[in-house]
């Protein structure tokens, strides 16, 4: 579980991680796939929920759409970015739920 909160921690790293770039206008297609591919690995939780976990994953979703004018240039880049944050919400509520 330790290797994989890194790499959900390295996501936000302004420099190379998906969501980094996307709060400085870079959208990077494979990273971003890269991201829908490591949410896919987390497991379901139990009962109890490891909070380090749910504080780098439960933002992303709103935060990639807050970053869409930002970093999404021209259409086709729009089309991409929409479809990662599509997969990247459906991840994140797969693994939290929903109420």
């Amino acid at each position: 579980m330790e290797e994989l909160l890194e790499l959900l921690d390295a996501a936000w790293d302004d420099e190379s991680g998906f969501l980094g770039k996307l709060r400085s206008g870079q959208f990077d297609l494979e990273a971003g796939e890269a991201y829908v591919a490591l949410l896919s690995q987390i497991p379901k939780p139990g009962d109890m929920i490891n909070s380090r976990l749910v504080k780098l994953i439960w933002f992303a979703p709103m935060f990639i759409e807050w970053q869409m004018e930002r970093a999404a240039h021209g259409a086709d880049q729009a089309r991409q970015l929409t479809r990662i944050a599509t997969q990247v919400h459906e991840a994140v509520s797969g693994i939290l739920g929903t109420p």
